[in-house]
């Protein structure tokens, strides 16, 4: 039996994710994607794990720098999710940003900004996973902000 593309987009559209930007720099080139795709994975060591389609700019520039950051949204900022959904040239003009301890940008506002340094990362299908080991987190209050059957909403608590 086998599961078409559709099929399996419409399934897995109905499991809840919260809305990352996956940022990261190399030679003075700052890159981030919107990504929903992210997931704890330890705690000793502190490692998440993100997975980002291998044709894109962030990916690439991901596998150069071996450093990135998750910055968790919050539903205030749907219009920075949408932003780094795109392929715009300049996903970064106006939005404001703070430079990580290793170096990454960081999204200003975020409900957490989490810096990694790439542990492992294996190729599957059309995507890259990125294992990273959690350098540094910031945490604010706020409220998470959801995609759900290819919408974004605020996750009410």
């Amino acid at each position: 039996m086998s599961v078409t593309e559709t099929a399996y987009r419409d399934a897995i559209s109905r499991f809840l994710s919260g809305v990352t930007v996956i940022t990261t720099s190399h030679g003075g080139e700052m890159q981030g994607i919107t990504a929903t795709a992210v997931a704890s994975v330890t705690l000793q060591p502190p490692t998440l794990l993100v997975c980002l389609n291998r044709q894109s700019a962030t990916c690439r520039t991901l596998i150069d720098s071996g450093l990135f950051a998750v910055n968790i949204l919050q539903a205030t900022q749907q219009e920075l999710a949408q932003r780094f959904a795109t392929k715009q040239p300049d996903k970064f003009a106006g939005v404001a940003t703070m430079t990580g301890h290793s170096g990454v940008p960081l999204l200003s506002g975020a409900l957490a900004n989490l810096e990694c340094r790439v542990s492992a990362q294996n190729d599957v299908g059309t995507h890259r996973i990125f294992f990273g080991e959690v350098l540094s987190v910031a945490v604010a209050e706020g409220v998470p902000l959801g995609y759900f059957r290819g919408k974004f909403s605020a996750l009410a608590l």
